[in-house]
């Protein structure tokens, strides 16, 4: 994968997204390394996401997108990076990040590191 965290990241703010919390699962899981939950304020706004993201790819990179038939969850798969952007609402209901309560959270001061 070309891109970094850090450009993910950047463009998952320049979208206007909160509440973004990295997830490190670096040597945890031999599929990917971070995980990314993102908020979205409405659909059009979780859409978006994929083609931002998309933007920021190059054509050799392999990537998959999964997403609801309303937005309010889209799943991008950049395979080192998991990134799911939900509406704020289906975020608080599915609480997904109970699921990750023993994975450290990566600070964005953190992926100046060249992560």
């Amino acid at each position: 994968m070309s891109v970094s965290l850090k450009k993910v990241y950047d463009t998952l703010t320049d979208l206007k997204l909160f509440d973004i919390t990295i997830y490190d699962f670096k040597g945890q899981s031999p599929f990917f390394d971070y995980q990314i939950i993102a908020s979205a304020s409405n659909e059009r706004q979780a859409h978006s996401s994929i083609e931002f993201i998309k933007n920021i790819l190059s054509e050799d990179d392999n990537y998959h997108i999964e997403n609801d038939t309303n937005s309010r969850w889209v799943l991008i798969d950049l395979k080192d990076i998991i990134i799911h952007v939900m509406h704020q609402e289906t975020r608080k209901n599915y609480q997904i990040e109970k699921l990750f309560y023993d994975r450290k959270k990566l600070e964005p001061e953190d992926l100046n590191d060249g992560i």
